[in-house]
């Protein structure tokens, strides 16, 4: 009998993967000791999506944000029975159309989940429903002069999280 390889911990992240994002995070842990942040360069939106089960009761929320960070408009929504995936994509959605509303022509869309922010910057998703969304989303960022999208930790994340959260439990 050969000896057994051990078993994998994390799920679904590679070594590289796993790597990357300690690492992000412990930077995103420095930068928040010490003085106060720098004002951004532009507004921002935070966006978060989540289910209770996956699929199960979804909600979206997104935050929007001036340059100094304070908050300009936050809104939270239950989408009904979905995955986390597509509430992470429909919250992108939500924070584009925040962003509109409030005539803002430039600006950096924040979100914890990496398959949300990958989806839009790249070709998109494989699943067609996910696609779909992903193609909803760069066209409602295409009426902006300029988007950036923005992954970050679920730290920097937590007024939209804290919405999604009220919504949810």
């Amino acid at each position: 009998m050969s000896p057994r390889k051990p078993r994998r911990k994390g799920g679904t992240l590679r070594d590289g993967e796993r790597r990357q994002l300690a690492l992000a995070s412990r930077r995103a842990g420095e930068e928040g000791r010490g003085a106060a942040p720098a004002p951004a360069a532009r507004e921002r939106v935070l966006c978060d999506g989540g289910s209770r089960g996956n699929p199960g009761p979804a909600a979206i929320a997104a935050v929007l944000l001036d340059r100094a960070g304070e908050v300009v408009e936050r809104r939270a929504v239950p989408i009904g029975h979905a995955t986390a995936a597509t509430a992470e994509y429909r919250a992108l959605l939500l924070g584009l159309e925040l962003a509109a509303a409030h005539g803002i022509e430039a600006l950096d869309v924040c979100s914890d989940s990496q398959l949300a922010i990958a989806g839009v910057r790249g070709s998109g998703p494989a699943e067609p429903e996910l696609a779909a969304l992903a193609a909803l989303v760069r066209a409602a960022a295409s009426q902006f002069a300029d988007v950036g999208w923005r992954w970050h930790p679920r730290t920097e994340n937590r007024a939209a999280d804290d919405l999604v959260r009220e919504l949810l439990w």
